[in-house]
C-alpha cells in the first residue's frame, strides 16, 4: 500500500479492532482482557495487512 494517510490508517485499525472485539470474552478480568485484546489485534492486523509494518501499542 505504500505510505498511507492517517485517516486510512485509522480505518484499517478500526476494521481490525471491531473484528477482534466481536470474538473477545468480556467476562475476563480487565488486565487479562487488555493483554489478550492487544495480542489478538496485533496478530489480526499483521495477518490481514501483510507488509504494512504496523504494530499495536498500549
Amino acid at each position: 500500500m505504500g505510505k498511507i494517510d492517517p485517516l486510512r490508517a485509522a480505518n484499517l485499525s478500526e476494521e481490525v479492532t471491531e473484528e477482534v472485539g466481536e470474538l473477545m470474552d468480556y467476562n475476563l478480568p480487565p488486565g487479562i482482557f487488555c493483554e489478550r485484546f492487544h495480542r489478538a489485534v496485533d496478530a489480526a492486523f499483521k495477518l490481514k495487512y501483510k507488509g504494512l509494518g504496523a504494530s499495536v501499542t498500549k
